[in-house]
């Protein structure tokens, strides 16, 4: 069952990133692009640890679902056309997935006159963490007060991903797909982890609070309402610190949850 946007206020998604759909155009070794009919799954839910509902996938062409997969230092990319999904005859697709992001960035581009859309995942994590002014190394642990924080170089980094892979869908037949896009709002490291970096604040103000970590996770989830997409996001996540080790985790939806599309 495709998972409602509305459920992100209070359930908590672990969405895995070991399922890979056929591929219809990649670039070794990071370009990776698939069509929505190839990559449609269906989806179950079970409990697992610190508070968290994990999502098991499978490939199914009759999946309700479309998933869009991730992998560090690559960009993935995935064509959501709703007619080729009618076409296809194995019932509708109402809810869209990808990874959970932990410092990668999503990037959508709508198709101009449908309600068709290429979503993007990206990642550039060799580029490395950021490093504060004056500082020579990453720090080990990092600090988590920069969690929201991107360098210059990871910033071109992933808009070059999404370039490269965009010249896919827009380029000229037979090379490309020829689709006439026009970008929408992203998602990044600088938005969905602020409220992240707000936790870990309130819990070093805590007297006899050190080492304050953050564990959690960045959902994204679609749904098709009244015959339009919508995609939203969440985070979720608890810290730990002297005295609290990981196995006391409880994680909680931190707000804002938020609207892409």
């Amino acid at each position: 069952m495709a998972i409602a946007v509305a459920s992100l206020a209070g359930t908590l998604y672990e969405i895995p990133s070991s399922l890979n759909p056929p591929t219809v155009h990649t670039i070794p070794p990071a370009v990776f692009a698939y069509d929505g009919n190839a990559a449609r799954v269906t989806v179950t839910t079970s409990p697992t640890t610190a508070g968290r509902t994990h999502l098991t996938l499978a490939l199914n062409p009759a999946g309700d679902t479309i998933f869009l997969p991730f992998q560090a230092d690559q960009v993935h990319s995935v064509y959501i056309d709703m007619a080729a999904i009618a076409a296809a005859g194995h019932g509708p697709v109402t809810g869209f997935l990808t990874t959970n992001l932990s410092g990668c960035r999503i990037y959508i581009d709508k198709v101009v006159g449908t309600n068709n859309l290429v979503i993007y995942h990206t990642n550039a994590v060799a580029i490395g963490p950021y490093i504060k002014p004056g500082q020579v190394a990453p720090l080990n642990p990092p600090d988590p007060l920069d969690m929201d924080k991107e360098t210059p170089a990871r910033l071109q980094a992933l808009d070059a991903q999404y370039t490269t892979s965009k010249a896919y869908w827009a380029g000229a037949a037979p090379a490309g797909r020829a689709l006439n896009l026009t970008g929408a709002p992203g998602l990044g490291a600088m938005t969905y982890y602020t409220s992240a970096v707000s936790k870990v604040k309130t819990e070093q103000a805590v007297p006899g609070r050190t080492a304050v970590q953050f564990w959690g996770g960045v959902s994204v989830v679609g749904e098709l309402i009244g015959g339009v997409w919508q995609i939203w996001w969440q985070i979720y996540g608890d810290c730990t610190y002297t005295g609290k080790g990981v196995a006391a985790v409880n994680m909680q939806v931190l707000p804002p949850a938020g609207r892409l599309l």
